[in-house]
């Protein structure tokens, strides 16, 4: 097999992962077993990729072919596949001029210029090593480190290394960086010369076990055993909520089916006993497999109803790993129910604990917990395709699981909450305290909320408050969610104190900048979307925001940022401190549609304005015709980038 004479071998050829810097010549590799992906150049064309900006061609250096960006401008280019997740990708980079102080990027879970993960080195501060994350077009440091020197006509090889939510960079084989980032889980590879004129080659993509990577699954298998008792799954009914009709509470989700590994499985049942054996004949107790359950294990749960008077913990020392996650999960079919009602009303009857790291629980029911139905204190953990319902605080919560733990480095970080409907949610006391979500007080970052909804809860649908003892908060994510009809359970319960705003992102004046896109808020008490004080740069993009009690959106003060979001038929007007970015919003604002540009919405543009909110047996949310915008309505495409609906979409 042809070796690459100075820098790089034939294609499907691996890279060594330890080379050295040999100035301003490119390095000479070793061969190594075959990879996903490889490109040389050799063949004196780039048609594996696809650039976007920038100038690029296969030009000789030293006598090898390599990629080029010659301008002076960003130059983005693309290849590789949309799946791939989790992988590797190296390529060696050599930066003819910095142009400045510029970056050059290594790019890997590229989805397009404004979604990616990058491993960047720059000369600023005597040499700049850093790992970034770019998402709906605003760049963010993961990790950085100064004083490494990067010079100029030098050859280094860059690889970014992602697996799970554990990103790591390498510079010449030597490992420099660690991030951990949950928000981009999949995509391909790019190189990026941010202004700089940069040569690229021996570009590498790596699997884990030298297949074609593919997308790591948040869900259990879909096959499954068949059990006996599998109850058919009902579909859910439309939900349309009315002030003046008590609508049922919402659909029951069914969760999809699980098959039960060969091994390190468990098997509980409302009629389980501790001292059995965890099979399938002789199921144990929810509270006995956890403590037995070893990492990549998995606790399946049959139907019926589990009746608890005290919580049931996840303890702090009982974690799995990044590929070794703990689980608990519903047999089949089968719907268990985790009900907390015999709890007595008070701050230390939570339901569902889970104080420690790397845990996933899927297709549950959690109710009537005397404190919150589900408390997640760990890291890493995923909550999926569950309802948690009539619980006398909020239905899940994410905080410190010590009031000992003052940095927010030990605060829960990078949890995952998935496909989860929290309702009916009362607190007795004085209804402050029940939101449907609550990411507040003490949490690290990259906490996720993805497809949630939160409806009828007395206080808040989510909460993301801050407070001065404490100060901030990590970024929430909330992205693709529904908040409804917060202020009051569905039956009418209400108090005085009742806040009801669907999204409730801050408090205390302390500035967090968290990130709600593609959500929907409306008939909520209050106001639908709104800073709650928080004087940062909440970013919000595509959210639509209609018929809330108060406002629709009230972002007082803050240099928040606006990006599609769409406001219609509120109460009092929308306050909007910030960027209208591109002129790009709806608002509504002295009882009319106002938007920079001289669009407005009216109700010919939307389908329909019937509450319709349908989730389905696997936890996806339908909202039919419900808010979607109407063939010809001049929101669609008018958004940014170009081309983009103004407003929230769900399918």
């Amino acid at each position: 097999m042809k070796i690459k004479s100075r820098f790089s071998y034939v294609f499907m050829i691996a890279l060594s992962t330890a080379l050295v810097v040999t100035g301003s010549a490119w390095n000479t590799p070793t061969a190594q077993a075959a990879n996903v992906f490889s490109d040389n150049f050799e063949s004196g064309n780039a048609g594996n990729w696809s650039s976007t900006t920038g100038t690029w061609n296969v030009v000789q250096d030293g006598g090898s072919y390599v990629y080029s960006q010659s301008g002076n401008t960003e130059g983005r280019t693309s290849a590789g596949s949309s799946s791939w997740s989790d992988y590797s990708v190296q390529a060696d980079v050599k930066i003819d001029d910095f142009n400045g102080n510029n970056r050059t990027y290594v790019s890997g879970r590229y989805v397009d210029g404004n979604n990616y993960y990058a491993a960047s080195i720059s000369n600023s501060n005597g040499g700049t090593l850093e790992i970034r994350k770019k998402v709906s077009g605003s760049s963010t440091t993961l990790a950085s480190k100064t004083d490494i020197p990067i010079t100029a006509g030098t050859v280094y090889t860059v690889k970014l290394e992602m697996n799970g939510s554990s990103i790591n960079m390498y510079l010449n084989g030597v490992l420099q960086l660690n991030a951990h980032d949950n928000i981009l889980t999949s995509g391909g590879i790019g190189l990026i010369a941010y202004k700089t004129a940069a040569k690229f080659d021996n570009v590498i993509v790596d699997g884990a076990d030298g297949t074609t990577p593919t997308p790591t699954p948040t869900v259990a298998p879909t096959t499954a055993p068949t059990p006996t008792t599998a109850p058919t799954a009902t579909p859910a009914p439309t939900v349309t909520p009315s002030p003046t009709v008590v609508p049922t509470t919402g659909p029951t989700a069914t969760p999809v089916p699980t098959s039960p590994p060969v091994s390190n499985a468990l098997y509980v049942s409302p009629e389980g006993s501790a001292g059995n054996a965890g099979t399938l004949g002789s199921p144990t107790t929810l509270s006995s497999a956890i403590t037995r359950v070893t990492p990549g294990g998995t606790i399946y749960m049959r139907g019926g109803n589990y009746s608890f008077s005290s919580p049931v913990t996840v303890e702090r020392d009982n974690s799995g790993s990044p590929g070794q996650r703990k689980s608990i999960a519903a047999y089949g079919n089968e719907k268990p129910v985790l009900d907390f009602s015999a709890e007595s009303f008070g701050s230390t009857e939570r339901g569902l604990q889970i104080f420690s790291h790397y845990w996933h629980v899927k297709g549950l029911e959690v109710k009537g917990a005397g404190d919150n139905g589900i408390f997640i204190g760990g890291n890493y953990n995923i909550v999926e395709n569950v309802e948690v319902h009539h619980n006398r605080d909020s239905g899940l919560q994410i905080s410190r699981y010590s009031s000992s733990l003052s940095n927010m480095s030990d605060w829960p970080s990078y949890n995952e909450i998935i496909n989860v409907y929290s309702h009916d949610n009362f607190d007795p006391d004085n209804g402050e305290d029940a939101d449907g979500f609550a990411a507040k007080l003490t949490i690290g970052p990259g906490n996720v909320f993805d497809k949630c909804i939160a409806a009828w809860n007395t206080d808040d649908g989510w909460d993301l408050y801050t407070k001065s003892e404490t100060g901030p908060i990590g970024v929430v994510t909330i992205k693709n969610s529904i908040a409804y009809k917060n202020g009051q359970t569905s039956d009418g319960n209400t108090t005085s104190n009742s806040d009801g705003n669907g999204f409730k992102l801050g408090g205390e004046k302390i500035a967090v900048n968290h990130i709600v896109q593609n959500s929907v808020a409306f008939q909520n008490k209050k106001h639908g979307f709104t800073y709650n004080s928080n004087p940062g740069s909440i970013q919000l993009s595509n959210n639509t925001s209609w018929s809330n009690g108060q406002s629709n959106f009230a972002f007082d003060t803050g240099t928040h940022l606006f990006t599609g979001n769409l406001s219609f038929a509120g109460g009092a007007s929308d306050k909007t401190s910030g960027t209208d970015v591109q002129s790009s919003n709806v608002w509504w604002k002295s009882g009319k549609s106002v938007n920079a540009k001289g669009l407005v919405a009216s109700s010919s543009d939307f389908v329909s304005l019937t509450p319709s909110v349908v989730r389905n047996a696997n936890g996806t949310i339908s909202l039919g015709n419900f808010l979607k915008l109407a063939g010809g309505s001049d929101l669609i495409g008018s958004g940014t980038p170009n081309g983009t609906n103004i407003g929230a979409t769900f399918q």
